[in-house]
């Protein structure tokens, strides 16, 4: 029978924070769909992407949006605080308890680690592994070749440096060998994951969609990085990677400078950390996907209109119809509803607004004020996302034509 690992994920998630990276999310989501593998043991929080408390506030909406709210999340330190902290205490606490098993899987800054090696000098003996997504060992270039600096190991330099020189059985997943494989197409993320029969494929597109449009503004890009979803594959899927075990010379200079591991001879090295490189882009991110999509979400609210579960709301699809055509403000979208016969003139003009505000949440469409005052005016412009969940409609719907034939059927047959 295969052993369920025990694992800490140590991160820096901001999703849904505007601008702010969604991997972390990503990872998280890979190792609460990997169940039959993985046991999550808790999410502790760093400084990193933001300060610790956003991870914190995103972390727990995180578990509680798809009903996992029994994981415990940590409090973590911020910068320049006491490293004893939630966070560093309950990496000391799982690591006695499941002295040689557990598995601590570092997406962002090590200072909770760090503080847990405070609390107990021997915290290096008793983890099982650790893995960890940073570093680098030449030049960050992402997007054609734009300068990216190492954000994790960087961030607290003083506490990379001493996990990465004294830490026993580290696997670094480097910001160079993630580059290969971790960047997801925009379309083909969307497509796969808003047409997916089980809810959490467009629950994860929602939640971690809109980086895409940070990516498209600021480097012209079609594809996001998934950085720390690789680590997150490494732990359960080892076979899938060729380890490289290498000398490396750690200090906290170029680590705070750079991130940068200095492999080096093994006579002048003071530790020795695998460094692995993914056999296949395919392969990993078939890992992601099916991953994502055997996630069982433990929660009445992961029902989403778009995949026709709730036919109250077929609204929604109208709306998204009106806006493929061309952007358009609330009370002409309203009107152009009805001259396409799909609502009533009965229609409660506030719950269309309503319905409106809920789907610019959700992340279906923007909008964008024109003018000022008690005058001013919203255009609503349909997203891509938006877009997909529309293709999904059609989907369901389809579905549905054929339920509600045979139903008619049915009544038709026993009157």
């Amino acid at each position: 029978m295969k052993k369920i690992k025990h694992v800490i994920c140590d991160c820096d998630n901001t999703a849904n924070f505007p601008g702010r990276p969604m991997d972390d999310a990503l990872a998280i989501l890979y190792l609460l769909g990997s169940s039959d593998d993985i046991e999550l043991l808790g999410l502790t929080c760093n400084y990193g992407n933001g300060t610790a408390a956003e991870s914190y506030q995103s972390n727990s909406a995180l578990l509680t949006e798809t009903g996992y709210e029994h994981i415990p999340v940590l409090h973590g330190f911020e910068q320049g605080e006491d490293t004893d902290c939630e966070s560093s205490r309950f990496i000391a606490e799982m690591a006695e308890k499941y002295k040689g098993e557990l598995v601590y899987l570092g997406i962002g800054s090590l200072g909770n680690l760090y503080g847990a090696y405070l609390i107990d000098n021997d915290i290096f003996e008793k983890i099982g592994q650790i893995v960890l997504m940073g570093g680098i060992t030449e030049p960050l270039l992402i997007h054609d070749g734009q300068p990216l600096d190492e954000l994790n190991f960087s961030v607290n330099a003083k506490a990379s440096a001493t996990v990465l020189s004294k830490g026993r059985n580290i696997s670094v997943i480097t910001g160079n060998n993630c580059l290969p494989i971790s960047a997801l197409p925009k379309d083909e993320f969307l497509d796969k994951l808003c047409t997916a029969d089980n809810p959490a494929g467009m629950y994860i597109a929602q939640k971690c969609g809109y980086r895409f449009k940070t990516k498209e503004v600021v480097y012209g890009a079609d594809s996001s990085y998934c950085w720390d979803a690789v680590a997150a594959a490494y732990i359960n899927h080892p076979e899938k990677f060729t380890d490289h075990m290498t000398p490396c010379f750690i200090n906290e200079k170029e680590i705070g400078e750079s991130g940068f591991l200095h492999p080096c001879p093994a006579d002048a090295a003071n530790n020795i950390i695998n460094i692995p490189t993914a056999r296949s882009r395919i392969e990993i991110q078939e890992l992601f996907y099916s991953s994502w999509l055997s996630l069982d979400m433990h929660t009445s609210d992961a029902n989403f209109s778009c995949k026709g579960l709730y036919l109250d709301k077929l609204i929604q699809p109208c709306i998204l119809i009106e806006l493929s055509k061309e952007p358009c403000h609330g009370f002409l979208l309203l009107q152009r509803l009805k001259d396409d016969g799909y609502i009533e003139d009965n229609l409660d003009p506030a719950g269309f607004y309503r319905n409106l505000r809920k789907m610019e949440k959700e992340g279906y469409l923007t909008s964008e004020s024109e003018g000022h005052g008690p005058k001013a005016r919203k255009t609503f412009t349909i997203t891509d996302f938006g877009k997909q969940a529309l293709i999904s409609w059609e989907v369901s719907l389809r579905r549905y034509e054929k339920h509600i034939s045979r139903i008619t059927e049915g009544i038709r047959a026993v009157k």
